[in-house]
């Protein structure tokens, strides 16, 4: 069944893109035959982590090689976020205790991916580089295994405190940005926040001063569950806003 559901978005996808299945298969063997030739890059990618790259960089095959390239050399650049971050390390198993990272498993009409993320825990348990790298496991995964032309982020801000929000400072969005920028392409379509906290005002100021003007313009604030439902249908969104998928933690777990 979720062969038979990418197969469905890998038709939809080329149809946008007025691309068919050989052209996307020889623009891949091109992308694979570059990356023999570049010896300081320790693997060729998969056929389906390449097929990612393409669709988010719409198929611009020089994009796609400078963003894989770029997707093997951050590591090093950025040690504090790729370095001791294997999901299977107690460090980060303990992260879903404190924060939901939660890509919901159906897409948009217009095939985007919708993810909710979450703060629950006490601030002192808050380590943000732990929190980053959990987030791009997850996109690593997406990049591996599914197909959508980007995403929609909910940021649900109840449980946010100001000891929460002191921790975030605007090194780490920057560097979160340029890793979802210029790595992996992550178009955002819309951000939502939701359920203001007293601190709301604060995280749009250093939002404001960190993202470019494009994607800040994409943020939208929303007083309750049913402010949001207005922008996202109920068959998609979970029933902690009034949704008909299961509650986030049948998806945490």
């Amino acid at each position: 069944m979720a062969g038979d559901l990418l197969q469905s978005s890998i038709e939809k996808v080329l149809k946008i893109f007025e691309m068919s299945e050989a052209d996307l298969m020889q623009d891949i063997c091109q992308i694979r035959d570059w990356f023999r030739k570049q010896r300081h890059i320790p693997e060729i990618p998969s056929n389906s982590l390449i097929q990612h790259f393409l669709i988010m960089n719409k198929f611009s095959i020089e994009k796609t090689k400078k963003k894989l390239d770029f997707y093997y050399s951050i590591r090093t650049m950025i040690p504090e976020i790729f370095q001791n971050k294997n999901p299977k390390l107690p460090h980060m198993q303990e992260i879903t205790k404190f924060a939901y990272c939660v890509p919901l498993p159906k897409l948009t009409e217009d095939l985007y991916r919708v993810n909710i993320f979450k703060i629950i825990g006490e601030p002192k348990h808050l380590n943000v580089y732990n929190v980053l790298a959990h987030q791009l496991n997850i996109i690593e995964v997406k990049c591996h295994e599914e197909l959508s032309m980007g995403d929609v982020l909910i940021i649900d801000l109840q449980d946010v405190t100001m000891g929460h929000f002191v921790k975030v400072t605007p090194q780490h969005i920057r560097k979160a940005n340029l890793i979802l920028e210029n790595v992996y392409s992550t178009r955002l379509k819309q951000i939502h926040l939701v359920y203001p906290s007293p601190c709301i005002d604060m995280l749009v100021t250093l939002l404001k001063s960190v993202l470019k003007p494009k994607l800040f313009a994409r943020i939208q604030v929303h007083p309750s569950a049913e402010s949001l439902l207005k922008q996202i249908p109920a068959d998609i969104l979970t029933k902690d806003y009034g949704g008909n998928e299961p509650s986030l933690d049948h998806f945490q777990g």
